[in-house]
């Protein structure tokens, strides 16, 4: 979606940073490794209260400076500024207590001795949708649940009473803080996904709307991360989610999988954060012990340079077909569109092209979805969604 920006004027959150010199082009060869960062929350109950990250130790001596309000601040000039990455938790309602309580903390060890097991195995595919749900127009929470029956019914194809039939990851951007609380009150929701985060305090400080991410209780979770980006206006974030897979073949065996949820910069203004913000993405993907994974959601993809984002960060789309494909396009077709832009693929699913997994061909959802409200039939969202499916194959057969 095109909206005017909101700054990021804050500090709240202090963690280890992963420093990015703005003056100089990053061509290091190593991979991004999020910080563990320990962090201790207490556990949620309905309705969501609102908490705060507590502050590890910190190992350096760096003093972290906030993105400054001004687009020009993002010239060679700026100064060195900090990413931050904080571990969150996922929740799962539990019907005994009536209340979202968080998953419990797995330390790396934990996760290995999980991956290591053979005699313990896990879903091979995993069917993954993102959908910017909209934090600008009316009748929010209408939106929200008709978004969720849309998806309930539409997408995951679910019968009454039952939840998706594979496995499930659903990347949601723009979402309100508002509606929070439309999610987590949602029985469809509290049966069969856990989420992360469920409140909006994990987003960067002052952020009106961010992402949230769905995953199917049938996974196995076992780590959540965000990443508050500094080069943005827009407090826009990185939300990453492990899971576990299993891959068939005498060569296979358990693996980890990330799954990035982002909403990258918007307007010809965010052209210059964009790649960074998606280069940090790809990172999460390239971590020593992950065999690979997604980056999904808005990659607000408007100028000639965006075209070219995803290969610079060694990712492929997920879409077959090319960016000026109407047959692709995601967004310029139901409202929100005062800038009269033109209509494009904004929204794609990209993915680290690895052995032992592939990505099935992209489909859009969300194509005419309204809600009535008031006698008047609004749409969901003015973006439409997508949904593919990654699938672990034996090795000799990956994309």
């Amino acid at each position: 979606m095109f909206h005017l920006p909101r700054i990021f004027t804050g500090n709240r959150f202090m963690a280890d940073p992963w420093v990015h010199d703005l003056r100089t082009k990053t061509t290091d060869p190593e991979p991004f490794i999020p910080p563990d960062m320990g962090v201790d929350e207490d556990e949620f109950t309905s309705p969501v209260s609102d908490s705060t990250f507590s502050s590890p130790p910190t190992s350096g001596t760096f003093s972290p400076t906030s993105w400054p309000s001004s687009s020009s601040a993002a010239s060679p000039e700026s100064p060195v500024i900090p990413n931050y990455v904080h571990t969150i938790r996922a929740y799962r309602y539990r019907d005994k207590r009536g209340a979202w309580k968080h998953n419990p903390t797995l330390s790396p060890e934990e996760v290995r001795d999980m991956l290591d097991d053979d005699g313990e195995t896990y879903p091979s595919a995993v069917r993954i949708v993102t959908w910017n749900v909209d934090f600008m127009s009316e009748y929010l929470e209408e939106r929200m649940t008709a978004a969720l029956r849309y998806l309930e019914r539409d997408v995951c194809m679910c019968r009454p009473g039952e939840g998706p039939v594979e496995p499930t990851v659903i990347c949601l951007q723009e979402v309100h803080r508002d509606v929070i609380e439309t999610i987590l009150e949602d029985k469809w929701v509290r049966r069969n996904f856990q989420v992360t985060p469920i409140s909006h305090t994990k987003w960067p400080e002052d952020a009106t709307y961010g992402n949230i991410t769905l995953v199917s209780s049938k996974l196995e979770l076992v780590k959540c991360e965000i990443m508050h980006f500094t080069m943005t206006e827009m407090t826009r974030t990185a939300l990453a989610v492990y899971i576990l897979l299993t891959q068939p073949g005498p060569r296979g065996g358990n693996v980890e999988m990330c799954i990035v949820n982002t909403h990258l910069e918007s307007l010809p203004r965010g052209a210059m954060a964009r790649p960074k913000q998606m280069e940090l993405c790809s990172r999460f993907l390239k971590q020593p012990g992950v065999r690979g994974g997604v980056v999904a959601g808005d990659m607000n993809a408007i100028g000639p340079g965006d075209s070219k984002l995803a290969l610079d960060c060694d990712l492929r789309d997920a879409w077959r077909g090319t960016d000026k494909d109407e047959e692709g396009f995601t967004w310029g077709y139901q409202g929100q569109n005062q800038g009269r832009y033109p209509c494009g693929r904004l929204d794609k699913i990209l993915y680290l092209p690895r052995r032992g997994y592939r990505m099935d061909p992209l489909e859009r959802i969300g194509i005419g979805a309204k809600v009535k409200r008031l006698g008047e039939d609004v749409f969901i969202s003015d973006h439409y969604g997508l949904v593919t499916t990654l699938r672990m194959v034996p090795r000799r057969d990956s994309a």
